[in-house]
């Protein structure tokens, strides 16, 4: 069970980064087109980034050069990555709460 919650938690991160490197790449290309109805807002940009794919975009902005002058974003994204990472960390050392349900469950079983 353990396993299965550390895969799915590297496969939502892999994804969510990518995702949000997406959203940054498509934000780029309508800008440079002069496309306003298929420009991404930065709201989907920020939520991507609360979600835990702040890393990717923060990365990302350096590999596409954009972005790169919005104080902002040159302020949140490492703030957020820095926050992301710290969740991480917590939910992986507390093993995602697994082996407290488990042994929660088991417990009652193993004493009568």
């Amino acid at each position: 069970m353990l396993v299965f919650c550390y895969v799915l938690a590297a496969v939502y991160t892999v994804a969510i980064n990518i995702y949000g490197a997406l959203l940054l790449k498509f934000q780029k290309n309508a800008e440079e087109a002069d496309d306003k109805d298929e420009r991404v807002s930065d709201g989907k940009l920020l939520l991507a980034a609360v979600l835990g794919g702040a890393i990717g975009i923060y990365a990302f902005m350096f590999v596409f050069r954009y972005r790169l002058k919005s104080l902002g974003f040159m302020i949140l994204m490492p703030m957020l990555a820095a926050l992301t990472l710290l969740v991480w960390y917590m939910m992986i050392r507390w093993n995602f709460g697994v082996v407290r349900v488990v042994a929660a469950a088991i417990y009652p079983l193993l004493s009568a």
